[in-house]
């Protein structure tokens, strides 16, 4: 089957900040992959939050932050990295920003340091393997080699101790719209440790879950 042929859209085409307000809006999605035991149920969400009105007058913004409204003292910041496999990347077996894992872990080490409650990193690996199965009916997606090569690429190391970190994975291996026929799957590699937050930061997320969703333009 050649990519010229085929009738829907890529998972690997999606923006990233589309890619994580897709899974955070899933009703069954927002849970299973973002609240785990310890958390409260049913926590709002604010995504690309910038930082620079925060205690500290940080730079830069948090891709996910969750919390319960009535306990803002209790929330759970998110850094999220897409590692993608489209067509191209498979075809020469190069995954695309795999090496900016350094990246999002100084993220998520920033707002350890901001004192969050839990923080996590998270790496989301797309793979579009349509041309690769060649219209079968199929549900493989990367190789061994390839998984191996994501995985020795992530690690707990370059991330504060409290730092959680997860892997979830995404494959679109037939001709189907994204998110409707495929795999999906979560390892959580490592649990955050729960820190005390500060009353400024309490204060803080508190405001801004008193407002309406505002973005990034």
């Amino acid at each position: 089957m050649s990519s010229t042929g085929l009738a829907h859209d890529s998972i690997a085409d999606i923006p990233e900040d589309q890619l994580v307000e897709r899974l955070l809006s899933d009703p069954l999605w927002g849970t299973e992959f973002f609240e785990f035991a310890g958390m409260p149920r049913g926590m709002a969400n604010r995504q690309r939050v910038l930082l620079n009105t925060a205690p500290g007058n940080f730079k830069g913004d948090i891709d996910a932050l969750l919390c319960d409204r009535s306990r803002p003292e209790q929330a759970v910041a998110y850094q999220v990295k897409r590692i993608k496999f489209g067509i191209n990347q498979l075809r020469n077996r190069t995954p695309s920003k795999l090496q900016e894992y350094k990246k999002v872990a100084q993220q998520a080490n920033l707002l350890a340091q901001m004192g969050f409650w839990q923080v996590y990193a998270y790496v989301v690996v797309v793979v579009d393997a349509r041309e690769q199965n060649s219209g079968k009916n199929t549900y493989a997606g990367l190789s061994s080699e390839l998984r191996s090569l994501v995985a020795s690429a992530i690690s707990t190391h370059p991330l504060d101790a409290r730092v959680g970190l997860g892997t979830l994975d995404f494959t679109q291996p037939m001709d189907y719209a994204p998110f409707t026929v495929g795999t999906h799957g979560l390892n959580l590699r490592r649990l955050s440790t729960p820190a005390l937050q500060s009353q400024d930061l309490t204060k803080w997320v508190a405001g801004l879950f008193s407002k309406p969703q505002q973005l990034i333009s």
